[in-house]
């Protein structure tokens, strides 16, 4: 576990009793079965477990990309679990950044194009937007390749962009589900120290679900999911 300055204080996001099941033919699957989760504000924390063990639906739930079947949830003080449409849709577009394993690129957008999107969505001046756009592109390492598609990117640079975008709004938290299992392992841990270096630069508040314990080590905290639960926490160095 690493040393992170300033060190967290205040709770930013609280679950408690979360639980989803899915239907699977005819039979219900549940996967998260009452999911406890508190992360403070600059913390770096990382989900393990193991694959199919409900990572990517946890993430999901706490981006408000999808609704719990039970439990509670808030974020910043605001109770998503209480939210739905546009009210949810804008509070996720404002204050929730979102990476993911294939990146999620539009392929028919450059990359500052594909950066300014959530800005474009929030509606914010155009000028303004494209500045925006630019600083980010240039903070990930990619103000060389503005003008290029994702076709032309590759996958590192593709993940970078997609971190750019999802800061692009400036959120509060940002959520990255295997922001480096489509990637080497060199490539992989660059995108690592972009994300450490982006914690520390702009006090953000990460959760990573990552089935590399290497990189969930880099983190301040580890939590493990098995059985649909949250473990007691691991402590490593």
């Amino acid at each position: 576990m690493t040393e992170h300055a300033p060190q967290p204080t205040s709770v930013l996001l609280n679950a408690s009793g979360l639980r989803k099941r899915y239907t699977v033919g005819r039979k219900l699957i549940d996967v998260l079965k009452g999911v406890d989760l508190e992360v403070l504000t600059g913390e770096f924390l990382s989900i393990v477990g193991a694959s199919g063990s409900g990572k990517s639906t946890l993430l999901h739930l706490l981006g408000g990309l999808d609704q719990p079947d039970g439990g509670n949830l808030q974020v910043q003080g605001q109770d998503l679990t209480a939210m739905a449409g546009v009210a949810l849709s804008r509070f996720r577009n404002q204050s929730i950044g979102f990476v993911f394993q294939a990146y999620h690129l539009f392929p028919e957008l450059s990359a500052l194009e594909n950066v300014a999107l959530p800005a474009r969505i929030a509606r914010r001046s155009i000028s303004g937007v494209e500045t925006a756009a630019r600083k980010w592109l240039d903070t990930v390492g990619l103000a060389h390749r503005m003008d290029h598609r994702p076709y032309e990117l590759s996958g590192g640079e593709q993940q970078r962009v997609a971190i750019a975008r999802a800061l692009m709004n400036d959120p509060v938290l940002l959520l990255a589900d295997e922001p480096t299992g489509n990637l080497d392992s060199e490539t992989g841990a660059g995108i690592m120290t972009l994300l450490l270096e982006l914690k520390q630069a702009c006090r953000l508040t990460l959760i990573m679900a990552t089935h590399d314990p290497q990189m969930a080590r880099q983190t301040d905290r580890i939590l493990r999911l098995s059985d649909g639960q949250i473990a007691p926490s691991l402590e490593e160095s």
